[in-house]
């Protein structure tokens, strides 16, 4: 068993005068469990997420500490200080770098407390620390976008491509997909590729750039999540532009509302209220001694013209009723094995 559930069910026991194992297991479970969750940034996709953290949290009687690093390594890693001083039962970081939080993981974990990484791969030497990681299969969905583009664009053409921010494992893997599938079809050239940080704004000045200095010479863009698409999408309406295809990840309301009206050729559902729910989920599930997956990859639906109403009502239109439902789909999900069922 963990130590922090050690000491839940020790206390649990002095308090009841008995040392029966069932009643005070049950009664140390019965207490608030203390996470800190940071997030890299408050971005469509983390805020959506949230809510389902949240829904997770209130089912599980947890004490949740949010905050954000807005994008800064240096108040990520003050933010994991602050709850190791808080002496919380568990830490979920979505990380600003994935090479950043080494010794901070490592100090939260010879405390007894259970390190949970998410959404964005955290590499060694933290890596090693962690109970568990909870996160998408980002080089499938880089794979997915990248095919989805290149049968549009009948195999030929020039593309340019928005990434996210250099040093994140959602970059790197994203990227890695897309090479794949590029590295197959030598007649599609990148024109240019730059990090737009996963930002509408950024994915919006940068289109425009490139919109400026290339002209038609862009045959579709592919951006490594739908915020950045978003931006991008913008800066083709103001200039009456429609015909260039956009392909993204992540699903995000805006995201599918492009799709389902054939202003962005198709997305991947990254469901971010379950992936975040679930690694929520697992930190209570380890604070309370249970065994937990160390690692889990949540493969995403692809989202086109033809399906994306059908997750627009899931996830927006009947969104409270999801909420509602999400702890106990976690929980079924991760009895078997079938991570990203929706």
């Amino acid at each position: 068993m963990k130590s922090s559930f050690i000491k839940r069910a020790a206390a649990a026991l002095l308090a009841l005068g008995c040392v029966a194992l069932a009643g005070p297991t049950q009664a140390a479970q019965d207490e608030p469990v203390t996470v800190g969750f940071t997030v890299y940034a408050m971005s469509g996709w983390v805020s959506s997420g949230k809510e389902g953290v949240e829904a997770v949290a209130k089912a599980n009687n947890v004490d949740l500490r949010w905050a954000s690093a807005n994008g800064s390594v240096a108040s990520q890693v003050a933010q994991v200080k602050q709850f190791i001083a808080q002496n919380v039962d568990a830490i979920i970081i979505d990380p600003v770098d994935s090479s950043a939080l080494g010794p901070q993981i490592k100090e939260a974990k010879s405390r007894g407390i259970e390190v949970i990484g998410t959404n964005v791969k955290i590499f060694p030497p933290g890596a090693q620390y962690l109970t568990s990681y909870v996160g998408p299969n980002d080089v499938l969905a880089g794979e997915n976008e990248t095919k989805a583009l290149v049968k549009k664009l009948d195999g030929k053409g020039n593309v340019v491509i928005l990434k996210g921010p250099l040093g994140q494992s959602a970059t790197i893997d994203r990227t890695q997909g897309i090479e794949n599938v590029l590295e197959k079809h030598p007649d599609i050239k990148v024109l240019a590729q730059r990090p737009g940080n996963w930002k509408r704004a950024e994915g919006y000045n940068i289109t425009a750039s490139w919109l400026s200095r290339y002209g038609t010479k862009i045959d579709g863009i592919i951006s490594e999540n739908d915020d950045m698409a978003v931006g991008a999408i913008r800066a083709m309406r103001q200039r009456r532009i429609t015909d260039i295809p956009v392909v993204g990840v992540d699903g995000i309301k805006a995201g599918l509302k492009n799709v389902a009206s054939g202003r962005q050729l198709m997305t991947n559902l990254q469901d971010a209220p379950l992936q975040l729910g679930m690694a929520l989920q697992v930190a209570v599930n380890a604070v309370h001694g249970e065994a937990v997956p160390q690692k889990i990859m949540i493969d995403m639906p692809v989202v086109t013209e033809d399906n994306a109403d059908k997750y627009l009502k899931q996830m927006y239109e009947n969104r409270q009723q999801f909420l509602k439902n999400l702890p106990e789909l976690i929980k079924k999900n991760l009895a078997s094995g079938h991570y990203g069922r929706q």
